[in-house]
């Protein structure tokens, strides 16, 4: 079975008797979460079919709707979404500042590779404005630094160097054979040294130029280089920097990158076409692009919509004055969150890979099939059966 607790997508798992083997923690915990939330409007418990419905009246009633979220949905949820945010023209955004760097890689502006390639191939990893160790347990061991891979049988002993650039020493900074320190807002500098040093110039920097020299060496004498790019590095350097570092790397050796972010089907829903989204409301969730790696929510923007369709994203947690706009909000989540506190509608629905089956997109754009894990969407003795959110999605669709 596949494990929907982030974007590894792990196929390894088994589930018996309430036992998860060979999941991570986050995965463990993910697939053993028995939390449900209650439909609700206004606050107040109801019917799922009233809460269903309140949620179509306020979409179908809405002049600048706008939907955030999706990355925590099976593929076929997002599709049903996608045309629903056409038919009642709304924005959608899927709420990452990884969302850039998916599109340049979708379009080719930049090389990658699949998660088995870095396995077989990779001799130099770069962890930058990354901690696999804590985001993605499993990276390491399945993928990026111990295992053996085809042309790369003894690992980590002497086949791979991994190298961590971030603003801190993380956990997987301390098992890295070098770490460079960032400092914070100072990321785009350390890239600029990093491009002088590449054509063998001494960088005048606040950082250690024989150091960064150091790094540019190791960099150009990769055979296949891979960066795992981190929401530090995506979301505190412009993307065309990304992409004229990994134009300058290859031109010395083959380098890959590869985002690194947690919501187990971003990779779907940011690369989906939604040109036929009206004008209007593209414009407004274009507004919401401010950050430097991608789309994230900001009040400016999302005082321009009168409703938002939260659907598996925690608005509230991430901008928690968000609660206080003047725009309804709809939640569509298998959880409880900060956001359904503050929602006129709450709606729960199963979680995609455990209470239901599906389709998701791996970080590397490999495509898994998610089979149910729990039966007949019951997670518990005496739980209630989950009401799939590409249901709920289809039922929406239906009475806009």
């Amino acid at each position: 079975m596949a494990c929907t607790g982030c974007a590894l997508l792990c196929e390894d798992i088994e589930v018996r008797d309430g036992e998860v083997r060979h999941a991570c923690r986050i995965g463990t915990a993910h697939i053993l979460n028995r939390q449900q939330i209650d439909p609700m409007v206004d606050q107040e418990v109801v019917d799922i079919d009233d809460a269903i419905r309140r949620a179509a009246a306020l979409l179908a009633d809405a002049e600048r709707p706008m939907f955030l979220g999706f990355g925590n949905s099976i593929t076929e949820t997002q599709a049903t979404g996608v045309r629903l945010a056409e038919k009642i023209g709304a924005g959608i955004d899927p709420c990452s500042v990884h969302t850039s760097l998916i599109d340049d890689i979708v379009h080719s502006r930049v090389k990658t590779c699949t998660l088995p390639e870095v396995r077989d191939y990779a001799d130099v990893i770069l962890f930058w404005g990354a901690d696999p160790m804590n985001t993605h347990p499993r990276l390491m061991s399945g993928y990026a630094y111990y295992p053996r891979g085809k042309n790369r049988q003894h690992g980590w002993e002497t086949d791979r160097t991994a190298i961590a650039i971030d603003v801190r020493r993380s956990h997987t900074a301390s098992i890295c054979k070098e770490m460079y320190e960032i400092v914070p807002g100072r990321n785009i500098e350390f890239i600029d040294a990093l491009m002088l040093a590449l054509r063998n110039k001494v960088p005048k920097t606040v950082y250690d130029s024989k150091r960064v020299l150091k790094l540019a060496g190791t960099l150009k004498k990769a055979e296949f280089g891979v960066i795992f790019a981190g929401p530090g590095l995506v979301g505190s350097v412009p993307r065309g920097a990304i992409i004229r570092l990994m134009d300058k790397l290859n031109e010395f050796s083959d380098f890959r990158i590869l985002p690194l972010y947690s919501p187990y089907n971003l990779r779907s829903i940011a690369a989906v076409d939604t040109a036929a989204v009206t004008t209007a409301t593209t414009v407004m969730a274009d507004a919401a692009c401010e950050h430097p790696g991608g789309c994230t929510p900001t009040l400016a923007s999302l005082r321009e919509a009168d409703c938002l369709l939260c659907v598996g994203f925690d608005l509230a947690s991430s901008l928690p004055q968000a609660c206080d706009i003047d725009a309804s909000i709809i939640v569509i989540d298998p959880s409880e969150t900060l956001t359904a506190g503050c929602a006129d509608v709450v709606i729960p629905c199963a979680a995609g890979g455990v209470d239901l089956a599906g389709t998701a997109v791996r970080m590397d754009g490999a495509k898994i099939d998610l089979p149910c894990i729990t039966k007949n969407g019951q997670t518990g003795a005496g739980a209630r059966t989950r009401v799939s959110d590409a249901s709920i999605m289809n039922r929406l669709l239906e009475a806009v």
